[in-house]
């Protein structure tokens, strides 16, 4: 009888890793974990000044709402807006979005 080598992996044992995105792919949750990556990268995308300005951001039916604090600021990130769904879409490595809404 061979002996148990208890650092040899059995076949049907996965690493933690694997592990984890086995249940983000399961239970669909890639999309959900790229959004919140994208909204605690906002000060790095924006810059201090717009993230200070930010109140309120989030996604819905393929929309970033951003609520900005400053109408001029509000005003000047509108006329830019197609920048930045370039920036967040190239931050999340996808198209998570199709439109940003100024609130």
């Amino acid at each position: 009888m061979k002996p148990n080598n208890p650092n040899q992996r059995k076949a049907d044992v996965q690493s933690v890793g694997e592990s984890l995105q086995d249940l983000i792919r399961v239970y669909r949750l890639q999309g959900r974990l790229t959004q919140t990556r994208v909204l605690e990268a906002w000060p790095e995308l924006m810059g201090r000044p717009v993230a200070l300005k930010t109140t309120e951001l989030y996604f819905q039916n393929r929309k970033l709402f951003v609520r900005i604090s400053s109408a001029p600021l509000r005003h000047q990130l509108f006329m830019g807006r197609s920048e930045i769904l370039l920036r967040v879409n190239e931050s999340a490595g996808d198209s998570i979005i199709d439109e940003v809404v100024f609130l």
